[in-house]
């Protein structure tokens, strides 16, 4: 019964446009009525530790909102510096940083960019940043979607070669199953393949010929001055978060926060009466919208993750294939429906018997990431674009989805040749 709720309320987020119902609406009643359906029929459900251990499903419920919660508030922290960023035109700084003359050599300079910054402060908030530059760039909204298809492929396939560049390699390096050097020379190619490849496809498309006008604010020099100083010192801050983790061991959500406060104070000391009349504008900016759609979807997918059925999926794959390499296939394409943290927790516990810096392990930080492209749903950075810009889900998959799978192809080609 829960998984016929869970494939009415995917089917209604992805044709929301079509029946005229916002994506908030079914993502939050099909997270409620899934675990409703759990509680009031005392379903047994479990949690994952190396193997499936009973738990009561309130007490689950709450492991589960912690969980979602951790995400929404490093959501929240990374929005409020950037809207904070943009306050003081920190946006219209980083536009003399992507001068083209033409479309396509934008496309390209962005396509870059996401790729390295999402290594750098993590896919999620790298596509966060770069489409709050697109809509101050991009003022035509259906151009704008193809830029956004493009920054969701590159800045997945920049996280996958990163220890803290997506949540699921992140994981691997925390479990002990690959070292940072170690992740860097297998997967780093591939991942490369992965963002040229789709780049090069999505670049023959006809809506990026011609010359590209970018529309500027007409700044004074002390304006472009403090937002370019806004811009590094925001980025900086969100860099520091995955530093924070590894010297104090605060999780990333109390890292962003702590960025946060330490951002308010410069901002305070700088600008004074200036920015504290401000705060309140700043945070009306805030996309709510899209945290509460982010809400729903996580735990949704959290309850078929305590029913188990995400592990007896793994385990199933795991017993019907005879190889490792076609299984990590398998389970990039599954990424792309649902969550793959879970999927990677289970592949962790399914395959704990292969050591550190094994192959397999390699295989896995490539296609959870670059796989979760393949849909709109599939990855964070998928989800938080799709929340912001309020993107048709049957579009991407007109649109987008092919190119990623024909770079997520080739990528993996190369993991073959050399793996």
């Amino acid at each position: 019964m829960v998984i016929l709720v869970f494939i009415f309320g995917y089917l209604f987020i992805a044709f929301g446009n079509i029946i005229s119902i916002n994506k908030i609406i079914p993502s939050i009643l099909m997270s409620i009525i899934c675990w409703s359906i759990i509680i009031f029929f005392n379903i047994p459900v479990y949690e994952l530790n190396n193997f499936l251990v009973k738990k009561n499903p309130h007490y689950l419920l709450s492991i589960h909102l912690g969980k979602t919660s951790e995400i929404l508030f490093f959501l929240i922290g990374a929005m409020s510096i950037i809207a904070i960023i943009d306050e003081f035109f920190g946006f219209e700084s980083l536009k003399e940083l992507f001068i083209s003359n033409t479309k396509r050599n934008f496309l390209w300079k962005l396509s870059i960019a996401s790729f390295l910054l999402s290594a750098i402060i993590d896919n999620l908030t790298a596509t966060i940043v770069l489409i709050s530059l697109l809509k101050k760039t991009i003022y035509n909204y259906k151009e704008r979607l193809y830029y956004i298809g493009l920054v969701i492929i590159s800045a997945n396939a920049g996280g996958v070669w990163s220890p803290i560049g997506d949540i699921t390699t992140t994981m691997l390096w925390i479990s002990k199953k690959v070292t940072t050097m170690f992740l860097i020379k297998k997967v780093f190619i591939p991942s490369i393949i992965c963002m040229v490849s789709s780049t090069l496809i999505i670049s023959y498309f006809s809506v990026f010929n011609g010359s590209i006008q970018l529309r500027k604010k007409k700044l004074s020099k002390n304006d472009l001055k403090m937002g370019f100083f806004m811009l590094k010192l925001g980025l900086v801050l969100m860099l520091l978060v995955p530093i924070y983790k590894n010297i104090i061991g605060i999780p990333p959500y109390m890292g962003i926060m702590l960025s946060l406060v330490i951002l308010f104070l410069i901002c305070t000391i700088n600008f004074k009466k200036k920015f504290n009349n401000r705060i309140e504008e700043i945070f009306k900016k805030l996309d709510l919208s899209s945290i509460l759609f982010f809400f729903g979807i996580l735990l949704s997918v959290s309850s078929l993750e305590s029913l188990g059925l995400l592990y007896h999926l793994s385990m199933w794959i795991n017993n019907s294939v005879n190889t490792w390499k076609i299984t990590t296939f398998i389970l990039g394409l599954i990424s792309s429906i649902i969550d793959n943290v879970p999927l990677v927790a289970a592949t962790i516990s399914m395959f704990s018997n292969y050591s550190i810096n094994h192959n397999l392990w390699y295989f896995i930080a490539y296609v959870s990431g670059t796989g979760g492209s393949l849909l709109l749903i599939g990855s964070a950075s998928g989800v938080a674009a799709m929340g912001i810009e309020k993107i048709d889900f049957i579009w991407y998959l007109k649109n987008i989805s092919w190119i990623a799978f024909f770079g997520y192809i080739f990528g993996y080609a190369y993991l073959l040749i050399i793996g």
